[in-house]
């Protein structure tokens, strides 16, 4: 087992190091954790964006890209994501391990030192930031947000979800809207900027062979002493019914092929409460794989759609099936998805099943801990969520999970919002 290791460094700020000889190359981690929504949305998908054009030693990307090709090659990319009800930005790196290089000693301080400059000494002109980098970047985010129904795969359960969680932080885009991305100004910008960095829970994260001590060092050496008043809490609110009627919108976009996207309240089965191991083997058997129930008999038995497939967001509660279909196959569709969900509940349900599922759940969390990137995602979001579970601690938890338990997950979701993305063709 990977020597995992949390603490508190400050006020508002906290450290998970994985800690293990296990890579070549090490990933760290500085962000700040934030509510989600809100009039500084679009401002705040921006931010990391145009820290990332220069601090005040690297002033601009030139600068910035050569240190990076002096330090091994290092990468440093922004971050912008949604966990749960809260907004994450800031900055994720990626470097060659010091132990596994000659002559690299110091290279992870450097690493450390460029990620707080990027946070707290950025490149501004005239008390705020640069009006070119600030356009560069309200552009982009325009851009970005202009482009997501560019991608109607993923669209659908995003507007699904949009809809499903009308009223609550999670409905909210971390991209904010095209309206306040028009708004940016360098003066606007600067004070979010301000804002998010004394509101913000600061998120730091180490994986590699450096001892957490030694980690716990360098990012004390490296960042500001922290106010401790007016930080936010992160925290997410898991509905766990339907507060009304099941919802059904329709909508019209030109693609070629229909999107039916299906959410479901999961009865408060998630991360942080009910029986999330049982929810994860339930979804994989109805829609998490090749053997599942969606697949074998919605796609590939009764040829309903191009694909089907169950999602379980597990920080927020939520249950989402995705189906590309034609637009004539709607009703037929959903119908047939929702009979297999019933199936589950009567608990028609084989022992083959129950262990394919289990097999394909202990093979993803057994390949999580063969890539660093994916056990940065990991622990950030057990570290919002509070609690600190391991891998293997789940991978010897899920081998308990009876066929009972998977059934009272089953029957503790309920629908909650249908959406269709009819293609009017191209």
């Amino acid at each position: 087992m990977q020597q995992v290791t949390r603490k508190k460094l400050g006020a508002g700020i906290g450290l998970t190091c994985v800690t293990t000889p296990k890579f070549k190359r090490a990933v760290l981690r500085a962000a700040l954790v934030l509510p989600l929504g809100g009039p500084d949305a679009a401002l705040r998908a921006a931010l990391p964006h145009v820290l990332r054009r220069g601090t005040v030693r690297l002033p601009d990307l030139r600068a910035f890209g050569a240190a990076l090709d002096e330090m091994y090659g290092a990468r440093i990319e922004a971050m912008v994501s949604k966990e749960g009800d809260n907004l994450v930005i800031g900055f994720l790196s990626d470097v060659i391990d010091e132990k596994y290089a000659s002559g690299a000693e110091g290279l992870t301080e450097r690493v450390v030192r460029l990620l707080a400059d990027l946070l707290y000494d950025p490149y501004v002109q005239d008390g705020v930031f640069s009006p070119d980098y600030t356009a560069g970047e309200r552009v982009n985010l325009m851009d970005r947000i202009a482009a997501q129904k560019n991608d109607p795969r993923a669209y659908a359960p995003k507007r699904l979800t949009e809809l499903m969680c009308e009223g609550e932080a999670f409905g909210q885009s971390v991209l904010g809207t095209a309206a306040q991305a028009e708004r940016i100004t360098e003066q606007k910008l600067f004070a979010a900027y301000q804002r998010a960095l004394s509101e913000g829970r600061m998120e730091l994260f180490y994986c590699g062979t450096m001892p957490p001590d030694t980690i716990e060092e360098l990012f004390l050496k490296a960042l500001p002493e922290r106010r401790t008043d007016n930080l936010y809490a992160p925290h997410t609110e898991v509905v766990a019914q339907p507060k009304n009627e099941v919802r059904e919108v329709t909508e019209e976009l030109p693609v070629t092929q229909g999107k039916l996207s299906m959410g479901f309240r999961t009865g408060g089965n998630s991360l942080t409460g009910g029986d999330p191991l049982a929810y994860w083997m339930f979804q994989v058997l109805y829609g998490g794989s090749t053997s599942a129930k969606l697949f074998l008999n919605v796609r590939e038995k009764l040829s309903l759609c191009y694909y089907a497939s169950a999602q379980f967001i597990s920080a927020k509660g939520l249950m989402i099936v995705n189906s590309g279909i034609e637009n004539d196959k709607y009703e037929v569709t959903k119908r047939e998805i929702l009979h297999q969900l019933q199936l589950c509940r009567d608990g028609d349900i084989s022992a083959d099943e129950i262990e394919n599922a289990r097999r394909t759940l202990i093979s993803a969390w057994r390949a999580m801990l063969d890539e660093p990137v994916q056990l940065e995602r990991y622990w950030l979001a057990q570290a919002i969520a509070g609690t600190m579970t391991q891998p293997e601690e789940r991978i010897e938890a899920v081998q308990t999970v009876t066929q009972e338990r998977v059934i009272a997950a089953a029957n503790a979701t309920a629908l909650d919002t249908v959406y269709f993305l009819k293609g009017v063709g191209k």
